[in-house]
């Protein structure tokens, strides 16, 4: 810092912030109450006495002398009283002229130095000190903080004026001198201290004011997007929908969902996607102006709004994201929900608004859904599985059922593919697309999934106490399973604990949730592999990047989606379409069993094709493992020597 600019701010010369200006006026409101008082107080007394002593004939002055003094004690009393009512009335934001207040505290400086100057003056004259000079000035610069160039100016004129003034009278003594030059330095030094601790602390204040203001944005706010938080808009809409002002059916909570943000964000980068996420936020906020709008997660936002043209302003943001400037194209997909009543919680409505969204993810012609009543069945069935999955296990109202696998070539059954049955006491039969794609949906669906893997294990286990053969079991799994628990490790110590042959079981992963670039999914499949396990490629041509897998992943066995053999009768390019993707299989190495086989046309294709084993309701449907060993023992399954384990 140049001299030129401290010499600025020792004097005051700096232009200060709005916060800290108030500071200081708040400050010397406060200051002017306590000094109008002590004034009000000391001038009062005096009045009082100068009037009594004036009765008293040994005290009495000159009716001059009266005057004098009466009128200025007075003068000041009245100053005060004005300085100190107003103060008061600022302090209780009746009066908030600033300029007024700043008009009547010069005024009564102005009056007190005058009054101290008079004073001391005539004191001076009868050979007395000038103590009400020293009084009013530590007054009005100590107490009440001054720019220091002020308090220099005004202090300095006072003095040299008074100095003046009694060298008119008589020649200042050599102590008088010195005095008064001590009491204007330590007056002036008092004052200009006074004012730098004033501003260090104003300044200390606004610190920590825009430090706690930084807090409180961040507690209500997303760093990200700026807008608020969920914490904040679970309160804001709950203000709203409670407010009796307010009819809660008039307001509609909407979810949105901005499809392919991954995919910008692995092109463009983070920073791109923190940009994208922030314009898209001010698009929201300017379309839905007068609502309550947050930040639900990564690329989710929820807004609370009147329910007034919604289509139209739907539209609008859909077009406004349309037109940005990004060469991949991105989506947009809306949930909305209509409060019944006051008592709609805003957590609640939010999750029903997602539902409606997500119910339209895969509908590329819609934009916009609302939560209806279908909807709230099928939600209240999704929370009753989430709710209870734990419990269902507990019970084993899940049953692992078993589906026989067929060698083509002999008819002859070579294995079994473990699936779960949901029977429940209170709900029912749940389908198995409900409560695996539910569980999969809130990442659950590793607890079922052991769950049938423990089953399987303890159903193994005891078969050698049977004279039954010991087929093997193909096991499904989740893609999900290998980021919620160590899979790999979890199947290994359940076998062990049940004394299984890995030869005894397969391990099967759908196609469809597989990527081509999951360098953990390779790692666990390796682990699965190394141990000696056999690895299944389920539902081949569900997806859409099944030569990408073939081309990453290494299976034994491939099983052709049963979607391959609809309208098989009709359907020419079936017939081609198999015979190459089992062709294709061979190439690569690997066995193929197709799903789905119900007519004997298709089941002779099939073997005629090369395809090696068959599943589907042609030859049986899933059934407790007692009845699929029944149907063993009384002829209706034989067994392919070649595929069992003894």
């Amino acid at each position: 810092m140049s001299m030129k600019d401290k010499l600025k701010k020792f004097l005051g010369l700096e232009k200060y912030s709005s916060y800290i200006n108030k500071y200081f006026d708040s400050s010397n409101i406060r200051s002017a109450v306590y000094v109008s008082s002590v004034i009000i107080v000391l001038e009062i007394t005096m009045i009082l006495i100068t009037i009594i002593r004036q009765q008293i004939e040994s005290t009495r002055r000159s009716t001059e002398w009266f005057i004098q003094h009466f009128s200025m004690y007075v003068l000041l009393l009245a100053v005060a009283l004005v300085l100190f009512i107003y103060s008061i009335r600022h302090i209780k934001k009746i009066s908030t002229n600033r300029v007024k207040w700043e008009i009547i505290r010069y005024l009564f400086s102005a009056v007190a130095i005058v009054f101290g100057i008079y004073i001391s003056f005539l004191d001076y004259g009868k050979g007395e000190q000038f103590i009400n000079l020293m009084t009013m000035t530590v007054l009005i610069f100590c107490f009440i903080a001054w720019r220091p160039i002020f308090s220099i100016v005004f202090l300095s004129g006072t003095y040299i004026l008074f100095f003046i003034l009694c060298e008119v009278v008589k020649p200042t003594s050599y102590a008088t001198q010195v005095n008064l030059a001590i009491v204007f330095i330590v007056i002036l030094m008092s004052a200009i201290n006074s004012f730098h601790q004033k501003l260090h602390e104003a300044q200390k204040d606004e610190k920590l004011e825009h430090t706690q203001g930084i807090l409180l944005k961040l507690s209500i706010s997303d760093e990200v997007t700026g807008l608020a938080n969920m914490n904040y808009f679970r309160g804001q809409a709950l203000s709203v929908i409670n407010d009796k002002k307010n009819d809660p059916t008039s307001y509609v909570f909407l979810f949105f969902d901005v499809e392919n943000f991954k995919a910008l964000n692995e092109k463009y980068g983070f920073w791109e996607g923190n940009t994208f996420l922030k314009n898209f936020a001010d698009n929201i906020s300017n379309i839905f102006n007068d609502s309550v709008v947050a930040h639900f997660s990564n690329d989710n936002f929820v807004v609370l709004t009147k329910n007034e043209s919604i289509s139209e302003k739907i539209e609008l943001l859909h077009r406004n994201l349309s037109n940005m400037k990004y060469d991949l194209k991105l989506g947009l997909k809306v949930g909305g929900y209509r409060p019944e009543n006051r008592e709609c919680l805003p957590l609640v409505a939010c999750d029903h608004a997602r539902y409606a969204c997500y119910s339209i993810k895969k509908l590329y012609n819609k934009i916009y859904c609302e939560y209806d009543e279908t909807m709230a069945s099928d939600f209240k069935k999704k929370q009753y599985i989430i709710n209870n999955i734990d419990n269902a296990i507990k019970n084993e109202y899940i049953k692992v059922y078993y589906q026989p696998v067929i060698n083509a070539q002999n008819g002859k059954v070579c294995g079994v593919e473990a699936l779960s049955r949901w029977d429940d006491p209170t709900f029912g039969f749940l389908s198995p697309a409900d409560f695996i794609q539910t569980l999969e949906e809130y990442h659950q669906i590793h607890k079922l999934d052991m769950y049938v893997v423990e089953t399987v294990c303890k159903m193994l286990s005891k078969v050698p106490e049977t004279d039954f053969p010991l087929l093997p079991v193909s096991l499904n799994f989740s893609r999900l399973d290998f980021d919620s628990i160590n899979l790999a490790e979890e199947v290994e110590n359940c076998l062990q604990k049940y004394n299984i042959d890995k030869k005894s079981i397969h391990i099967e992963i759908t196609e469809s949730t597989l990527s081509q670039n999951d360098a953990s999914l390779k790692e666990a499949f390796s682990k699965f592999r190394n141990s000696g396990y056999a690895l299944w490629l389920d539902d081949f041509g569900s997806g859409y990047s099944g030569l990408n897998v073939l081309k990453e992943y290494d299976f034994d066995v491939m099983k052709i989606d049963m979607k391959f053999l609809e309208n098989f009768s009709e359907n020419p390019k079936a017939h081609r379409i198999l015979r190459n993707v089992i062709a294709l299989a061979k190439e690569l190495g690997m066995k193929t069993l197709t799903e789905g086989v119900e007519t004997e046309e298709a089941y002779q294709f099939l073997k005629e094709a090369g395809c090696e084993q068959l599943q589907g309701y042609l030859f049986g449907k899933p059934m407790p493992d007692t009845e699929i060993y029944e149907k063993i023992k009384n002829g209706t399954y034989q067994i392919d020597d070649c595929y069992m384990t003894l």
